[in-house]
């Protein structure tokens, strides 16, 4: 039987996946690295560093899996978006991505915002933020001139490791949908702002189907990371998409909330429209003709990671980190918990926005300060979907993925928060499974993804029901969430 790998450039970390055609695991390998913050609000990370990253992981899913090279079959990709890889005419990477962390750029938002005018509402469909390609690409241009000379490449981050795979240069609709230099509209990259930015014309990708095979393995690529030069390379897709992809969630109306270092909670589509103010955001989804209605979070499990490692200095696990979460009650004892620890895009797009922790008092010990951030994170995701319900949009099972679906009091307050019960998929790596599926189709093992879900993705059998009592204290604790919020947000701008 062939083999399927999946590749997924995260944010922390490259995971490599090789299942068989049925979904199967067999194999998986991972290697880590940081994020650079060299000034405050910078956010960046070495595409070579990526690629090498990306070489031990899919030596390491080889060995596990235990299986000939030339059995794969196909690769696809799934990739943290928003970022921006800069190469030069000889291909050359000019200088640290800039990913979707970054803060740097609020000023050229607030440009593009301007100049772009009638085109964020009828070609984008959605609003730009600091850490979006084009907002990145244009500070670029204003403050490293020298840089944006060299400039005769421009993508997102899962594409440049493509490229070093297949030696080609391309991009697909999820990502070039993130970058906010496309037009959901017309599909395809909206000159007309690139025009009204004064941006070169010529260095944006081809773009391809998700599906699309774009090209194989190179002799060079193989020879550096073990694979086979017979293996074929799809398009791949965002890595919202493959994860959402991955947990099946690819009918009209399904849900997702995916809770990794960042998060977001999604719904299937298939009229590309949004709310008006377009506080969340609407994605092109690994399937042609469906998107993502999406709020887009930068803060997720991210906010844990940091209260473990830097506030409670802690070494226990993330599962006894969530145990320790259920010995303090809902609601946390009063304690209120703002996580914008890295600014926010949805649903306030405020890049000066700060965490804030709100209510302590002498009797609340971790467990408290556990649960807020759990609660936090939910509470921002749940002023989201307010907007999915104002819209009308159909929602009809939501499916948790990510950190977030592995804590039962997690899920559980998933559920409570949102009033929904709460379903899992039995998939470890979820966005790596959606970007196999990618190359499985392309490969014509499957017709589509929906044909390809149906046989790679399995479901587990328990499902979290929301426990009503809980419910009803969370929708009045939303109140209260936004009006904290709205009550420090003028101090978030101080210096």
């Amino acid at each position: 039987m062939n083999c399927l790998m999946g590749i997924d450039l995260g944010t922390s970390s490259v995971k490599v996946l090789i299942t068989d055609e049925k979904g199967n695991l067999l194999g998986l390998g991972s290697a880590g690295y940081i994020v650079e913050t060299p000034k405050p609000g910078y956010a960046q990370q070495d595409p070579v560093q990526w690629w090498e990253k990306t070489k031990q992981a899919v030596a390491a899913a080889l060995h596990e899996a235990d299986v000939s090279p030339d059995r794969i079959l196909s690769i696809g990709f799934s990739g943290q978006m928003h970022g921006m890889v800069l190469l030069d005419a000889d291909k050359n990477v000019i200088c640290p991505a800039i990913i979707h962390l970054d803060q740097r750029s609020a000023g050229q938002r607030a440009e593009i915002l301007e100049t772009a005018g009638d085109l964020v509402r009828e070609e984008l469909r959605n609003q730009p933020s600091t850490g979006m390609l084009i907002c990145s690409l244009l500070w670029v241009k204003e403050n490293r001139p020298e840089l944006y000379d060299k400039v005769s490449y421009v993508m997102s981050p899962k594409d440049y490791i493509r490229f070093r795979l297949t030696g080609i240069i391309s991009s697909e609709p999820a990502d070039a949908s993130a970058t906010l230099a496309f037009s959901i509209k017309r599909g395809n990259w909206c000159r007309e702002l690139i025009h009204r930015m004064g941006l070169k014309d010529d260095i944006w990708p081809d773009i391809f189907p998700s599906v699309r095979i774009v090209g194989t393995v190179t002799p060079h690529a193989a020879k550096e990371t073990g694979l086979s030069v017979q293996t074929i390379v799809a398009g791949g897709t965002g890595d919202c998409s493959a994860a959402f992809t991955g947990n099946g969630v690819v009918e009209e109306g399904t849900m997702a909330c995916n809770i990794g270092t960042s998060s977001q909670l999604a719904v299937v589509v298939r009229t590309p429209k949004t709310d008006p103010g377009m506080v969340n955001q609407l994605w092109c989804h690994s399937m042609e003709g469906a998107f993502l209605y999406q709020g887009g979070a930068l803060n997720g499990g991210g906010t844990l990671g940091w209260l473990k490692d830097k506030i409670l200095r802690t070494a226990d696990s993330f599962e006894k980190l969530d145990l320790k979460a259920g010995g303090a009650p809902v609601g946390s004892g009063g304690v209120v918990f703002l996580p914008y620890l890295a600014g926010e895009r949805t649903p306030f797009n405020n890049p000066d926005a700060k965490g804030v922790f709100f209510g302590l008092q002498l009797q609340h010990d971790d467990s408290h300060l556990i649960r807020a951030v759990l609660e936090g994170v939910m509470y921002n995701l749940a002023a989201c979907k307010q907007y999915f319900d104002s819209m009308g949009f159909s929602q009809t099972k939501l499916i948790s993925s990510g950190g977030g679906a592995r804590g039962a009091v997690w899920r559980q307050i998933q559920a409570d928060m949102l009033g929904m019960p709460v379903y899992r998929t039995r998939t470890k790596e979820e966005a790596c499974l959606g970007a196999a599926m990618t190359g499985a189709v392309g490969a014509g093992l499957y017709p589509d993804i929906s044909s390809a879900c149906r046989e790679m993705v399995k479901m587990r059998e328990e499902v979290t029901e929301p426990i009503p009592e809980n419910t009803a204290f969370y929708r009045e604790g939303l109140q209260k969430y936004m009006d904290l919020y709205e009550a420090v947000k003028d101090f978030y701008g101080r210096r």
